[in-house]
């Protein structure tokens, strides 16, 4: 066969094909043009040179992206080529040679490879420019614009390398597969589907026990270690789960249906057995949309949640706009507390222009709490750790402008997770009276749980540091400063810590660090919204899989039940009866798959929310406002889809 005639044949298979090759083509073409938008992004220079932890997290979405690419692709051409296998049989019963009909679906793979590389370049670039802005809003950096976002040569090479791969991937594919099979064997395939598993009863039994570990795990396993111990254990096993379940449990309820009486109802039994074969069928493909849809919900409630918390936090990350500390073995507290004291006199013409300042005494540790005793975190206990910050009276007294009075063996109390705290607390060999406070516990730790102490004097705090095995006590400045420019006064702090640097050369162990909230605000925001944004590629990419595969169902059961309709018809059945019935069948698999990913997520819920403790999140009413949100948002948009897939069903039926 010529190339010409190999090439007319392609042309028009593609003309006939175009309810299969239009959702491949849209669906792989997102997906390489995220992938094109996250390459120029992670070689972008400015992205590069102002925000310096981002472009580790567009790696991690390559490599995430790059995979869920490959995942689906495979399945559209998978499900391309069993739609097709009628056809590429008769081709062999007419004459055609194999390698021919493999010179054709390779004219029509790179025609649909050619137009999905031109929608990831061209569509990468201008979509990247969106990205490029919108990503900039998240980490409120007003100072980016388009031209900062420049065309990537790299990811254009990154994008075709990718495309050319994925194209020799599915050619190799699709042509052992037309090799390898006869034309009667490419004719049963095409009425085959996923098939009811063997040794039914005991896969849904392990179906059922993964499910209990998943969940189980998911509800009970508490503390913060334990429950990212297990958290990829939970996953993996509902996953497993829910593939096994689908396959084998679905059928058996739909298979005691029949033990009823009204199952014989001309209604119901037609509903309950098309649904039988349907389930039968599609068990695999309708565990993937679930799958899919709780990895869309979980991705983007957990980043929304995260990046709203900071925006919640606002500027209580600082008691104040400056800050200065440092802490070393050789050098007496008092006597750190001048020099920092003295350096942050020094970096204003006028000390007057320091405002509100105030020094704080202060050590943090790990430790354990039992009942009303806070002792020493042991490295092989199997307790979880609370976080311990103890800091001195007059800090706690300046920071809240407040003049508290402690008497001997009286100390202040506050936690960050509205625990019942007693009248006293025992630490090493002596019992403090408790005064409550609202905790002062730094935002970062506020997933963890967490005492900020309050003592008298630092014969106390040094007690404290020797009875919990303390850091070293650490001195730190906070204050504010008026009449000075706050772009000049970063240079400032660049010297102070140059400043503090030089004191403690030769001071033995030591640390020290200057920050302000602006920046401190500026590094959160860049951070979360990196997150933010991943976290929406992702759902993206999820969103597009989900879309696929329930789209291509629908084409699927298109095709079957317009065999069956002409069937039932000429039994006499009539046709709002066969339009009834049908329509339960497909609604009840569209529901089904939302109803499992909300349940998925919803028992979830409590652990996610322990690990958005590792981002400073606390308040459990933002992550279940920012669940239900997300679930409704993608609730109405898989109603859409539904929408819009039932049209070519109904098409395809009629």
């Amino acid at each position: 066969m010529s190339f010409s005639m190999a090439k007319k044949f392609a042309l028009q298979n593609l003309r006939a094909n175009k309810l299969l090759e239009i959702p491949f083509v849209l669906s792989s073409g997102i997906m390489l043009i995220l992938f094109n938008v996250m390459s120029s992004l992670v070689n972008n220079n400015y992205v590069r040179t102002r925000h310096v932890v981002l472009p580790t997290l567009i790696k991690f979405g390559i490599v995430i992206l790059a995979i869920f690419t490959f995942i689906f692709i495979q399945y559209a051409i998978n499900f391309w080529l069993k739609r097709r296998n009628k056809e590429f049989a008769l081709y062999g019963i007419l004459g055609l040679e194999k390698k021919h009909v493999g010179k054709i679906i390779g004219i029509e793979f790179f025609i649909l490879f050619a137009i999905i590389w031109i929608m990831g370049t061209v569509g990468g670039y201008i979509f990247g420019q969106l990205c490029f802005l919108f990503l900039n809003f998240l980490m409120r950096d007003v100072s980016g614009r388009l031209m900062d976002y420049t065309f990537s040569i790299s990811a254009l090479i990154n994008t075709t390398v990718l495309t050319v791969i994925l194209y020799l991937i599915v050619i190799i594919v699709s042509g052992f597969r037309i090799y390898m099979s006869t034309p009667m064997e490419l004719l049963q395939r095409t009425h085959k589907g996923e098939g009811e598993p063997k040794s039914r009863i005991i896969i849904m039994l392990a179906g059922f026990i993964l499910l209990f570990v998943g969940y189980g795990i998911a509800l009970f396993v508490g503390g913060l270690l334990s429950s990212i111990n297990y958290f990829f254990v939970a996953v993996i096993a509902t996953i497993f789960a829910t593939y096994l379940l689908y396959a084998t449990f679905t059928v058996f309820i739909l298979k005691v249906q029949r033990n009823n009486k009204s199952f014989y109802k001309p209604k119901r039994f037609l509903s309950v057995s098309g649904l039988l074969y349907r389930m039968k069928g599609n068990a695999i493909s309708l565990a993937s949309i679930s799958i899919l849809s709780a990895g869309v919900i979980i991705s983007l409630s957990t980043t929304v949640t995260i990046y709203s918390n900071y925006v919640k936090l606002g500027d209580s990350v600082m008691p104040r706009e400056y800050k200065i500390e440092a802490g070393s073995e050789n050098i007496s507290n008092e006597d750190m507390a001048k020099r920092l004291q003295s350096l942050v006199e020094s970096s204003v013409p006028d000390k007057s222009m320091i405002k509100d300042e105030y020094t704080t005494f202060y050590m943090t540790t790990a430790a354990v709490k039992t009942g009303d005793t806070i002792a020493e975190y042991q490295r092989d206990s199997k307790a979880d750790p609370i976080f311990v910050i103890a800091s001195d009276l007059d800090g706690y007294n300046g920071r809240t402008h407040q003049n508290i009075k402690l008497d001997d063996g009286e100390i202040l109390l506050g936690d960050n997770k509205n625990n019942k705290i007693g009248d006293t607390l025992k630490i090493g060999d002596r019992d403090f009276k408790v005064r409550k406070i609202d905790s002062t516990f730094p935002y970062e730790y506020s997933g963890v749980e967490g005492y900020s102490i309050v003592v008298k004097d630092m014969a106390t705090l040094e007690f404290l540091r020797e009875a919990l095995d303390g850091t070293d006590i650490n001195c730190s400045v906070y204050w504010d400063v008026d009449g000075v420019d706050d772009k000049e006064y970063e240079d400032t702090l660049v010297k102070l810590k140059d400043g503090i640097k030089n004191q403690l050369t030769g001071a033995g162990r030591s640390v020290y660090d200057v920050s302000s909230r602006s920046e401190m605000i500026h590094n959160q925001y860049e951070i979360n919204g990196g997150f933010l944004f991943l976290g929406v590629l992702i759902g993206i990419i999820f969103l597009t899989g989900t879309v696929l595969i329930t789209y291509y169902k629908q084409i699927s059961e298109g095709y079957e039940d317009r065999e069956k309709y002409q069937i039932m018809k000429k039994l006499g059945l009539s046709d709002d009866l066969i339009r009834n019935t049908t329509a339960s069948q497909i609604g009840w698999m569209f529901y089904a798959p939302l109803i499992v990913a909300t349940i998925h997520c919803v028992v979830a819920s409590k652990i996610i929310f322990r690990l958005l403790g590792l981002f400073g999140v606390g308040d459990v009413s933002l992550y279940v406002i920012c669940l239900v949100s997300v679930i409704a948002i993608f609730a109405f948009i898989y109603f859409i889809i539904f929408g819009l897939t039932s049209r070519v069903y109904e098409k395809i039926v009629e």
